[in-house]
């Protein structure tokens, strides 16, 4: 077996044709071409966690399909690109399928901007690359003048860089275009060939997404903003290109969600929808184990299998254990990179650096702390169970969104996975981080978060400081409790010192020169839990925490005096007053869940 080099694998390739072409390493999925091709759905959705492969996955389909328009009885392309993969082997499927067919294939995830018309510029440029690749189109004698006038019209439209798509008139004109020009380039084509199309879609959900995070808020509930603009131009092609269109033989759609209501895919015939609960195709999209472990052998690392799997294993995808190919890849290019040695080179976080996590920051405000608490479980390697929600609309994640609905939007972009093998049929899901890369995103975000890197978290901490000094103990129970209500820890937060080390945490952001805190320090006959010293004034806060599982108030009441009764029995204020310090503050504070009780005394 020949071993891989870091140049062998295709980093941020997406194209098939030229995938082979450089030699790049392929791991084969077309032995599933067969099921794919000759199931009885007319339309397949096919949903899975970003950088899974769904891009590349559709340009492989697109390559084993499509004909040559030039010359349709030639097959040679195909042959020079396939024949070392499995697909090759089962010479009746090629004889039927492979090179048979006109397709059109586009894919939607650069389709973006900061709002409508900006999103749709792109679109624009999107869709003069797919006309321009039939405008020999023009030339044929096959095609009727009014076919050939209308698709001048529209290669004239999108490829126009003078185009003022913020005129009415021209961005109602574009988006007709984009509406219908899916459908309109099939029937061209059936036209030509006498063949119907396949059709493709890639990442059809990606400017829904990029609309709702950038939708503003309406002004009335009759004002379409963004997001319904966008939903209008998708709907309106998917459906013209779907729902109704003779001239299609078969249509493939790819991304994240399934937007279920509003008519994105209603009333298509034969459509089946193949998302991470679903077993069919499971295994189609992404790495399974045994590809993964091939891949280390090739590479002469198998002894970093158990690195490989701790950081990048874990999606439960329609109940086969799957990797994300794009961290695969980057590791083992990376690992086999002459500077480094692969035996020893540390895994990294790929995937969850691959885009904005803006939405972990989100939930982790979440002003819930039952909620926070489900998301701190999660950190810590837990399980939770949630309901699935359906979406009606591309979910837009806020504050105050219900955990279920932003932990099912988390399900399927790939930041949670399926605990246990999902039943289709069942609204309910255990859930879990699938591996060390994700569990690593939601770390640093809470290290970012929960230190003086956050002017809203440092200012709580300043506040609670001078709380402290203040002698104010209701103040200080009230900015505690607001803190640990969204608090996430890093560490374990069910061991004994979480609470100890979040209040560390938190005053350690507060010091100054003249403001200083020891921990777990000998002071008088035992060691303190914490102290805060101002050598402005001369006072300090001596701070004693204690934890407890009994959920009545009342003994919290009782653990703080008992927590004020050892740092008197301990003396934890002798070196305090052996230093000079006139002004010392006792704390007790009890601890349960997110919450907390307070007691101070002044010497």
């Amino acid at each position: 077996m020949t071993s891989l080099s870091a140049s062998d694998f295709p980093v941020g390739i997406e194209d098939f044709e030229e995938l082979v072409a450089k030699g790049k390493k392929y791991v084969d999925k077309t032995g599933v071409l067969k099921q794919l091709l000759e199931s009885g759905d007319a339309v397949s959705l096919l949903l899975r966690p970003r950088r899974f492969g769904k891009t590349l996955s559709m340009s492989m389909l697109q390559n084993f399909l499509e004909l040559n328009y030039a010359d349709p009885q030639d097959r040679s392309r195909q042959e020079r690109l396939f024949n070392q993969f499995e697909v090759y082997d089962n010479k009746e499927l090629c004889d039927r399928h492979m090179g048979r067919y006109p397709v059109i294939s586009l894919s939607l995830k650069d389709v973006d901007g900061i709002d409508f018309v900006k999103a749709m510029g792109s679109m624009k440029t999107l869709l003069s690359e797919i006309f321009d690749k039939y405008s020999f189109l023009l030339e044929s004698d096959k095609q009727s003048e009014a076919n050939k006038s209308s698709l001048r019209e529209k290669i004239d439209i999108c490829s126009s860089a003078k185009l003022n798509l913020s005129a009415t008139e021209n961005m109602n004109m574009l988006t007709e275009v984009v509406k219908s020009s899916l459908k309109f380039l099939s029937r061209m084509l059936y036209r030509e060939y006498g063949l119907k199309s396949i059709i493709i879609v890639d990442e059809y959900d990606v400017p829904l997404q990029k609309a709702k995070a950038n939708s503003k808020r309406k002004t009335s509930p009759e004002e379409l903003d963004y997001y319904d603009q966008m939903l209008d131009v998708v709907r309106g092609m998917l459906s013209a290109a779907l729902k109704t269109n003779s001239f299609m033989k078969k249509g493939f759609v790819t991304g994240c969600l399934k937007i279920a209501h509003q008519s994105v895919f209603t009333g298509i015939n034969n459509f089946s929808c193949y998302g991470v609960k679903d077993a069919p195709y499971s295994k189609f999209i992404g790495f399974t184990r045994e590809e993964t472990v091939n891949l280390l052998k090739e590479c002469g690392m198998e002894n970093r299998l158990e690195d490989v799997l701790t950081w990048y294993d874990g999606y439960n995808i329609g109940g086969s254990e799957m990797l994300c190919p794009w961290s695969v890849l980057n590791f083992l290019s990376r690992a086999l990179a002459p500077e480094n040695d692969p035996a020893t080179f540390m895994p990294e976080s790929y995937w969850a650096n691959s885009s904005g996590n803006d939405a972990i920051e989100i939930c982790m405000k979440h002003p819930d702390p039952d909620d926070t608490q489900r998301l701190q479980n999660l950190i810590d390697g837990k399980t939770e169970s949630i309901t699935l929600t359906e979406f009606t609309a591309y979910p837009e994640i806020k504050n105050d969104t219900d955990f279920d609905t932003f932990a099912t939007m988390m399900l399927h972009t790939g930041y949670f996975t399926y605990a246990a093998r999902p039943v289709p049929s069942d609204d309910m899901a255990e859930i879990r981080i699938p591996n060390e890369e994700v569990r690593s995103c939601f770390k640093k975000k809470a290290e970012r978060m929960f230190s003086k890197r956050n002017p809203e978290w440092a200012q709580s901490a300043g506040s609670l400081r001078d709380a402290l000094f203040a002698g104010d103990a209701p103040k200080v129970q009230n900015i505690i409790n607001d803190m640990l209500i969204n608090f996430i820890s890093v560490r374990d937060a069910s061991h004994e010192s979480f609470y100890h080390g979040f209040m560390a945490g938190v005053l350690s952001i507060a010091t100054s020169n003249e403001i200083q805190m020891t921990s777990n320090q000998e002071s008088g006959d035992g060691f303190h839990d914490l102290i805060l010293t101002n050598d402005n004034d001369l006072s300090a806060a001596i701070l004693e925490f204690k934890k407890t599982k009994d959920k009545r108030p009342v003994e919290w009441i009782k653990l703080c005096e008992k927590a004020m009764e050892q740092i008197n029995i301990n003396r934890y204020d002798f070196n305090l007053k052996q230093d000079g310090y006139d002004r010392i503050l006792k704390y007790g504070i009890a601890f349960h869940g997110k919450s907390c009780k307070v007691k101070m005394a002044e010497d």
